[in-house]
């Protein structure tokens, strides 16, 4: 079923340590509001669901350019210091309710609740139907510099579709706790925080 989407506002949001706790929590930091012309398509109705990615995806420079300046990274201008604050911000676009449209991050990459990227779900689908277990075949053939570059690329797949699984059942329209996503893993909270908090990681 197709999903239509009304963005609005946008939400800038920065990593902030509760030292207190030793827990850190996304914090708004500013907000745009989304001007009606511009959010929606001709006619007057919602954004469609690819509309509505293009959409958020084209937040990323005004990210970025936010995250340069609560960390004066444009003044420093030096590289790591650049990456490490592109990590600690995210923006987050959400309609008229409060309700949490999608997660938007500084290289442009877009998490929309309950929804899987369509570019991942065709790579994931054409790694299991096509080219890996052609592997097996390279392995048997003592290819293995072609085995070894079709694991390399399908461990990329299947880390860029963990990473949004995760990002589907923590932050999506019924979350689930991050204790309970990180059973389903077989690993502690620590360890998923490690992954998926630090350096670039997902929010509660």
């Amino acid at each position: 079923m197709t999903r239509f989407y009304r963005p609005d506002r946008i939400e800038y949001e920065v990593v902030v340590l509760d030292r207190q706790t030793g827990i850190s929590h996304w914090a708004t930091a500013g907000v745009d509001v989304v001007e009606r012309p511009q959010a929606l398509v001709d006619g007057g109705g919602s954004m469609s669901s690819e509309a509505f990615r293009s959409y958020a995806a084209s937040v990323a420079p005004r990210l970025r350019d936010f995250a340069e300046h609560i960390s004066g990274a444009d003044q420093v201008g030096a590289n790591v210091h650049r990456y490490q604050s592109y990590q600690a911000v995210r923006a987050v676009l959400r309609d008229e309710r409060g309700v949490l449209l999608a997660e938007v991050r500084c290289d442009g990459s877009v998490t929309i609740p309950g929804e899987l990227d369509e570019d991942l779900r065709r790579q994931f689908i054409g790694m299991i139907n096509g080219w890996l277990p052609m592997t097996i075949r390279e392995v048997d053939r003592s290819s293995y510099q072609n085995a070894l570059a079709s694991l390399v690329k399908a461990r990329r797949v299947v880390d860029a579709m963990l990473r949004e699984v995760v990002g589907l059942a923590a932050g999506g329209l019924d979350p689930m706790p991050w204790e309970k996503v990180a059973a389903a893993m077989g690993v502690p909270p620590e360890a998923l925080d490690s992954w998926y908090r630090a350096p670039d990681g997902l929010a509660k």
